[in-house]
């Protein structure tokens, strides 16, 4: 990854770029590489009982929390409704919006939800992110991570891209802790966190590693 100067995080909710890279991105930052996160939603749904200015507020809090964690540049929530993505990416004309972002960041790869991913709205980010790379033109590559998949059988013979992340794998896990609101269904993830970063890391011959899919 030495020619790599910038990254861009684009996902769903606001701590998948976490589960899905944050070891990742925790390394891309400590060797100069500016990383940027555009978040699609606020994830008021996961607190329906809450007032939706204040879960808002929470979930941003958090999130720059970990980023600050993890070393990333900035966080940038787009405000989609869940559930809703591809409409109100259409409807709020978001392609040109995120076009003029990227044009202006210039990322070296993109980092993105996985085409299959059992989330819906996590399979939404992903066609928006193919529709944006195909009608903006870029250049830049373009991978894909799994949040909710274990371990993706299906794309045994997909190019791959394998970090080791022995090193920051410990500010993984601090930028995970900073979702307090989501404790619950973060603990339920926590296994698979481990599972996937020990095995990767041994397939690699090191102690923890992420993988991560070229699709463009």
């Amino acid at each position: 990854m030495d020619d790599v100067k910038r990254v861009l995080i684009i996902c769903a909710h606001s701590d998948d770029q976490v589960i899905g890279a944050g070891g990742t991105i925790a390394r891309l930052t400590r060797e100069g590489v500016l990383v940027r996160t555009f978040i699609c939603s606020f994830g008021e749904q996961s607190h329906p009982h809450l007032k939706k200015i204040d879960i808002r507020k929470t979930r941003v809090l958090e999130s720059q929390k970990a980023n600050h964690i993890l070393g990333g540049k900035d966080v940038l929530f787009l405000g989609m409704r869940e559930g809703h993505f591809l409409e109100d990416y259409n409807r709020l004309h978001w392609r040109a919006k995120l076009l003029r972002h990227i044009h202006s960041f210039k990322p070296d790869r993109i980092f993105t939800h996985s085409v299959d991913d059992p989330h819906p709205d996590h399979r939404a980010v992903h066609k928006m992110v193919q529709d944006i790379y195909v009608n903006g033109a870029l250049k830049c590559e373009v991978y894909t991570f799994d949040v909710w998949n274990l371990f993706n059988i299906r794309k045994r013979r997909s190019p791959k891209l394998v970090v080791d992340i022995s090193q920051t794998f410990t500010r993984k896990l601090d930028a995970l802790s900073a979702f307090r609101s989501q404790k619950i269904a973060l603990f339920t993830l926590l296994w698979s966190v481990y599972t996937k970063a020990i095995y990767y890391g041994l397939r690699r011959g090191v102690r923890y590693a992420e993988i991560f899919y070229k699709v463009r």
